[in-house]
């Protein structure tokens, strides 16, 4: 009868390991399986860091630094900053042409230009995409403003807003990162010149413009806006900045850069759009006023998974902006950015103080 029992309680000890052992294989099993869906997913996910900056002036006393062999002069400062990014962006404010030593114009200082040199200046620091449609591009004519074309092609800089072909005028840079597919477009509202630059320069004209995203709209990732307008100096973006930001997000634009303004405002979210009113300067010399000397990058992380992208992130780098502008350490200088950009937003933005992130 005990033999009977032990039995028994094998039996059952014996049935109770397999379950346990068949259950081991199936939980392994299934681990297995999620982890290689983990892995799939993770494969599938792609992030691409962008850093946007404002205007670059590689003219005046910056062109003379060039032109005799200082070519890392501008960006000695804050070199280090576009390491890890795929994609740095900023507006050219100027052309980059040979004028026989000339980089301002010696009878009327708001006319000037780069040296061919500061193509290979922009090359040095990182600088991977510029917008070239601004009331700069035409200061020393069609000649210099191909020229610039050529130069910045010759370091691989790519290039958006003028053209050597008015047929091109509006056709983006459409390049690829990481498996994300951007298409950058650049317009300007404003120009110094009244004849002999419409041929060239992009103007933001929405029925030039718009139709340009449509086509291009169901072939890419995520498509950008480079604007050049708005009223310098003022506090705020103007109402026509505003609708026509507005407008494009309409159409489709994921983000909106703005310029012009030579100071920083503030960034707003419609949706799943960003907009940055006014990036302010970057290599500009304009000590005449305190906003024009401090501004702001914007650090944007895109995100791609599956068959979907987005903005993941954004956040704001406070600058100090010079012939040479450096990263905003000092916390009196730093806080006075925060709140001005912060006031002037619609969201929560995060700021970050060398390569610490601050709330």
């Amino acid at each position: 009868m005990m033999r009977g029992k032990h039995a028994g309680i094998a039996l059952i000890a014996a049935s109770c390991y397999a379950i346990s052992f068949w259950a081991s294989i199936e939980f392994q099993k299934h681990r297995i399986f999620d982890e290689k869906i983990n892995l799939k997913k993770l494969e599938a996910s792609k992030t691409v860091t962008m850093l946007a900056f404002g205007d670059i002036n590689l003219g005046r006393i910056v062109g003379q630094k060039i032109l005799h062999g200082d070519i890392d002069f501008p960006f000695r400062n804050i070199k280090w900053l576009t390491d890890s990014a795929d994609i740095v962006f900023a507006n050219l404010e100027c052309p980059l042409s040979d004028q026989h030593g000339e980089t301002q114009n010696p009878k009327f200082n708001l006319i000037f230009t780069g040296p061919p040199g500061g193509a290979l200046s922009l090359s040095h620091f990182g600088i991977t995409h510029v917008s070239t449609a601004n009331n700069h591009a035409f200061d020393y004519g069609v000649k210099a403003l191909y020229e610039t074309i050529d130069n910045l092609d010759s370091v691989n800089i790519a290039h958006v807003g003028t053209s050597k072909s008015d047929s091109l005028l509006y056709a983006p840079s459409v390049f690829v990162k990481k498996g994300i597919r951007f298409a950058l477009f650049a317009v300007t509202d404003l120009m110094n010149f009244a004849y002999g630059w419409q041929h060239n320069v992009a103007v933001a004209d929405t029925a030039k413009l718009f139709p340009a995203i449509r086509h291009v709209k169901s072939s890419v990732d995520m498509i950008i806006v480079s604007y050049h307008g708005g009223d310098e100096y003022a506090e705020r973006p103007t109402l026509r900045t505003k609708q026509f930001a507005a407008e494009c997000v309409q159409q489709g634009v994921q983000l909106f850069l703005g310029h012009h303004p030579h100071v920083p405002y503030g960034i707003v979210r419609q949706g799943a759009s960003y907009i940055v009113y006014s990036l302010g300067n970057f290599v500009f010399v304009q000590p005449q006023h305190y906003w024009t000397q401090h501004s702001v990058a914007v650090r944007i992380q895109f995100e791609k998974s599956d068959s979907t992208a987005r903005i993941q992130s954004l956040e704001c780098i406070p600058l100090n902006v010079s012939m040479q502008p450096s990263v905003a350490t000092d916390s009196t200088t730093f806080s006075g950015i925060v709140h001005r950009v912060q006031s002037l937003s619609n969201m929560t933005l995060t700021f970050v103080q060398s390569k610490d992130p601050i709330h």
